[in-house]
Order: C-alpha cells, then sequence, then structure tokens
C-alpha cells in the first residue's frame, strides 16, 4: 500500500511511529506493552493489536526516524509464520509517501484470509492520514469519515 499524505514527512513520522494513534487510525485497540530502548516507539517496543485473548504483538526490530519502521508478529501470530512489515516515509510533492509492505509465510487459504483480513482495515486507515489537522500547541485531531 501507497499513499500520499498532505503533511511534512516529520509529522507524518511521528504520527505513524506513535503507537497510541494507530487505534483511532485503524479503528482496532492498539497498546503499547512495552517500551522501546532510546524511543519509546522505537526498536524493541512492543504492542498488542486486536482484541484480548487475540490479540497479537508487533514488535519494532528496526527503526530510523522520518525514514523507515520495520515490524515483526512475535506473539499470537497463529497460522501465519515470519511476518514482517515495513513503513517506508519519504519526502513527495507538497507532502509525503507512506508505503507499506507486509510479507509473511502461511498456507493458501490462510494467506488469502489474512490478506481479506488486513486491507479492509489498513487501507482506510492510511487514508485517514488525509483527514488530519494539526493545530499549534494542541493535539492531532482526526475526522470521522
Amino acid at each position: 500500500i501507497s499513499h500520499e499524505v498532505p503533511m511534512a514527512i516529520e509529522r507524518l513520522f511521528a504520527t505513524v511511529a506513535d503507537h497510541n494513534n494507530l487505534s483511532r487510525l485503524f479503528g482496532i485497540p492498539v497498546r503499547r506493552v512495552k517500551d522501546g530502548q532510546g524511543d519509546v516507539n522505537g526498536i524493541g517496543s512492543v504492542r498488542a493489536i486486536g482484541f484480548a485473548p487475540f490479540a497479537v504483538e508487533e514488535t519494532i526490530v528496526d527503526f530510523k526516524p522520518n525514514a523507515w519502521i520495520d515490524y515483526e508478529i512475535t506473539k499470537n501470530a497463529g497460522p501465519v509464520r515470519n511476518h514482517h512489515g515495513r513503513m517506508d516515509f519519504e519526502p513527495s510533492g507538497g507532502g509525503s509517501r507512506l508505503t507499506l509492505v507486509i510479507t509473511f509465510e502461511a498456507s493458501p487459504w490462510v494467506g488469502a484470509l489474512f490478506r481479506m483480513v488486513l486491507v479492509p482495515v489498513i487501507k482506510p486507515g492510511v487514508r485517514q492520514l488525509d483527514s488530519l489537522r494539526e493545530q499549534p500547541g494542541r493535539r492531532t485531531r482526526y475526522r470521522a469519515r
């Protein structure tokens, strides 16, 4: 998934890197389980995504501010193996481009089901980045679509 967002790369990265923003973007529970090293959302940070007891845990395995975030499912992956996600951030025209690539191994029917669940959650969440309004001295606001 690749999407252009009308905001500076620093602001886009800060918004997407912060686990606390992901629930509002994607409409599913996301909470930080463990702080990262050097940055609460950086390398080693763990976030739980979804509803207990089925929530998966993703661990940030590589991180370069304003450039990329690499993560892997490290708990409750079920029949999905070797899950790896990468978010790349780059300047683009009057804003920034976010590119998200997810790879994993699974049987064909599990893989198709996993895609059917992920894509309808991720695409609208990424598009919702367009509706962010920055207000100096205030938290970012999200408009419902």
